[in-house]
């Protein structure tokens, strides 16, 4: 394997060296997380400064490479655990995937994490190994452009221009809400806001709420705000598949346990992982989906009495086609009083009456919006992307997003995107994926130094060649023959999100960076430019 310069230990950082405390509220303060200085030039430039980024920069630490920049355009790290703070909120996945193995978290106080704790380990994350330092705040990248000349990616931002050799797009799979395009809501006369975006000004105490959706977001919201509500209206278009949460707080005497062993954290790290991926093969096998459904429909009758609003409740679509949910109190406050299910999901708005497809009408004083977000090729960075010639990644992938190990696509050298065209889970976690990213980018990063490459341009017949390959394994998998619609898919119905296997054969793809798939340009200048000797750095075991 190719060798950056420098080197890297490892250091235990224990929790009581840097205990997680709740901020005293959700407002991320600027001035704690100062950025140092650095040139308008680097070697890499990384696009957000949620996990994913953080992934990338801890990758480049590690190889030695100490020459990158951290864009993030808001005031603080953690991404989309910066932006959701929503009632409710926190990880539907368990807490030990949700985190980076590089720096771990032994301070979890629950199988699933509230919001607040992970927002809190990004922020100590970015502390402790210095990560602060490269990261340039209210750098929103409005656009950047291939340089072919300069073999450089030129780079607009609020906060000045920027150049870099390599550019990777951590911008987030999840970072843009969408909206719904129904008439009428533009009229709407109360507060209307997203929940990613949520409106904390906004008292919604003894008012009558409509929230439009049910996916993973409303499934943490709803419970939470059906007590406070004078009168709840959940405007549903697809029913989601419902299991047991299997919440289990963590006490004191283990997390001191998890911060004291690497191999303790290691072991339970992996138990979960294996089952995890267990549970991941859904995606092929009708058994055990047939399974999990079954105990989808007891969950549901267990909780919901009513034969008609438990049959309106029902998900008409194989288990997994969308992603599964867990909780324990959705569907009791989908039963409480005060709370009415319309299904067909939003029609119009009509003054402060919303319509829902099946024809019922509530006048409302307040709309919440749990509508997902722009994924794939609607997603803001597409557009934002651009070539040497000025054509956006956008304009090249039209409907179908597609990249070599959803990373690299032609005509747009030395960059790499993260969580791209199918190239993340819909079961395990999605940082997971981030890291196997990472680390094969830090490897091409130091090869290109090694090697003298100014740019890598992946072939265009290596590109299609892979996506035939994804295409061939995706339309076997349930995520396009299980009978619905979801963001996974394109308007033809192509899974164009999720990965069709296992973890562990993407991670096995990505472990090293190899150079045949790619045209190299050498030269010493730009990328090509050897490394300096660097200072040794030191990494925390934990964050």
């Amino acid at each position: 394997m190719p060798h950056c310069y420098g080197a890297f230990t490892v250091e235990t950082m224990t929790s009581e060296a840097l205990p997680i405390q709740r901020p005293a509220d959700q407002t991320p303060d600027a001035d704690d997380l100062p950025a140092g200085s650095s040139p308008r030039h680097s070697r890499v430039a990384v696009v957000g400064a949620g996990f994913t980024g953080l992934a990338v920069g801890l990758a480049l630490l590690r190889r030695g490479v100490h020459d990158f920049v951290l864009l993030e355009r808001a005031d603080d790290v953690g991404g989309v655990w910066r932006d959701n703070t929503y009632p409710g909120v926190g990880v539907d996945t368990p807490s030990p995937l949700y985190q980076l193995r590089a720096m771990t978290n032994p301070d979890w106080s629950d199988l699933y994490a509230p919001g607040h704790e992970v927002q809190d380990y990004a922020r100590r994350l970015a502390r402790s190994t210095g990560l602060l330092e490269h990261v340039r705040f209210g750098a929103d990248v409005l656009s950047a452009r291939w340089d072919d000349a300069g073999s450089r990616w030129r780079i607009e931002t609020p906060i000045g221009r920027f150049t870099a050799d390599v550019l990777v797009s951590a911008a987030g799979l999840v970072a843009d809400p969408k909206l719904p395009d129904v008439p009428g809501l533009e009229e709407f006369p109360g507060p209307v806001f997203h929940s990613a975006r949520w409106d904390h000004s906004v008292d919604l105490a003894g008012k009558r709420v409509a929230v439009v959706g049910t996916g993973a977001t409303a499934i943490q919201l709803i419970p939470e705000l059906q007590p406070e509500v004078a009168e709840l209206h959940v405007l549903q278009r697809t029913p989601p598949w419902i299991l047991p949460k299997p919440e289990r707080p963590v006490g004191d005497l283990t997390r001191r346990a998890l911060a004291a062993s690497p191999v303790l954290s290691r072991m339970q790290f992996d138990l979960i992982y294996v089952g995890a991926e267990l549970l991941a093969a859904t995606r092929r096998s009708r058994l055990l989906r047939e399974t999990l459904a079954r105990v989808g429909r007891r969950h549901l009758a267990t909780q919901v009495p009513d034969p008609d609003l438990r049959a309106r409740l029902t998900p008409q679509f194989d288990y997994a086609c969308k992603r599964p949910l867990v909780s324990n109190t959705y569907l009791p406050a989908m039963c409480a009083p005060g709370t009415t299910l319309h299904t067909g999901g939003l029609s119009h708005v009509d003054g402060s009456t919303v319509v829902s497809g099946d024809g019922t009408r509530a006048e409302v004083d307040a709309l919440v919006l749990t509508t997902g977000f722009e994924v794939g090729a609607t997603a803001p960075i597409a557009r934002r992307l651009h070539d040497a010639t000025g054509r956006s990644l956008h304009d090249h992938w039209g409907a179908y997003p597609r990249a070599y190990l959803g990373m690299n696509y032609p005509g747009f050298p030395n960059l790499f995107l993260m969580q791209g065209p199918n190239a993340t889970s819909g079961a395990s976690s999605t940082l997971l994926f981030s890291e196997a990213q990472a680390r094969y980018v830090a490897d091409a990063v130091c090869r290109m130094a090694e090697e003298g490459i100014r740019a890598l341009d992946v072939k265009p017949e290596v590109e299609q060649r892979w996506t035939r390959r994804v295409r061939r394994r995706s339309a076997r998998t349930v995520y396009e023959t299980g009978g619905c619609t979801s963001y996974y898919q394109n308007d033809e119905g192509f899974n164009v999100v999720m990965w069709p296997a296992n973890t562990a054969e993407y991670q096995l793809r990505t472990r090293r960076f190899r150079l045949p798939p790619f045209r190299a340009v050498r030269g010493r200048t730009g990328a090509g430019r050897p490394l300096e000797p660097l200072r040794p750095i030191r990494l925390a075991a934990t964050a």
